[in-house]
């Protein structure tokens, strides 16, 4: 029987909604990351995907030894389950997590560029990408992964059809907003969402947060 594997949505989903307030402060520890996705450890899929059933199997056996931090053995399954599978791009994404957690904000990278590229209609790798460009100091490439971000977050909201994931679109693209160095803007956005929610207060944190603390946060929450 083929098990399901990790969605890959953990990673910089910001944002889930909530109403009681312990959860909503885990909850935003974890999500600023992971960037993902978190929202947030990794986890097995909980849909039948279309990828090889032998890369899934690699995968998700990884991520078992993920959650035990055999990190080095996790790296070998994960690029296993890449040579079988090459538009898999979950592996890449759980391979980010590894090298963020080791500081190797360079493989980090790469990893999450392939991602974008096998995966490009996921807004939250663009704009985890796009911190780690900004980590890396290339500025100019962080801002063009934070506008295909929002670009993304736009068609999201624009095509929504359920309340809970318009909150969360609108919220995450505000982030965006903040990245690309567009604060004022982001944060009436948040302001907006605020006074549409007022009980969630989760959003609260969010009016808190500067492009440089989602850096710092990516830097030592994954």
């Amino acid at each position: 029987m083929q098990r399901p594997h990790n969605n890959g949505l953990g990673g910089f989903g910001w944002y889930k909604s909530s109403l009681h307030p312990n959860w909503a402060r885990i909850n935003l520890i974890i999500s600023l990351l992971i960037f993902i996705t978190i929202l947030h450890s990794c986890k097995e899929q909980d849909k039948k995907p279309d990828y090889d059933p032998e890369a899934i199997e690699f995968n998700n056996k990884a991520v078992r030894l993920m959650q035990q931090m055999d990190y080095d053995s996790a790296l070998i399954l994960f690029n296993k389950a890449v040579e079988i599978d090459k538009n898999y791009y979950l592996p890449y994404s759980n391979m980010t997590r590894i090298f963020l957690s080791r500081k190797q904000f360079d493989k980090a990278l790469l990893a999450s560029d392939k991602v974008t590229k096998i995966k490009p209609d996921l807004a939250e790798k663009w704009a985890r990408a796009g911190i780690l460009y900004d980590i890396q100091g290339d500025s100019l490439t962080a801002i063009k992964y934070y506008k295909k971000s929002i670009e993304i977050f736009d068609d999201r909201i624009r095509n929504s059809d359920k309340e809970k994931d318009l909150t969360a679109n609108r919220l995450n693209r505000a982030v965006s907003l903040i990245l690309v160095g567009q604060e004022v803007e982001g944060k009436d956005e948040i302001r907006k969402l605020k006074a549409e929610n007022p009980d969630d207060l989760l959003i609260d944190e969010f009016l808190k947060k500067s492009k440089q603390d989602y850096i710092r946060q990516l830097i030592k929450n994954e």
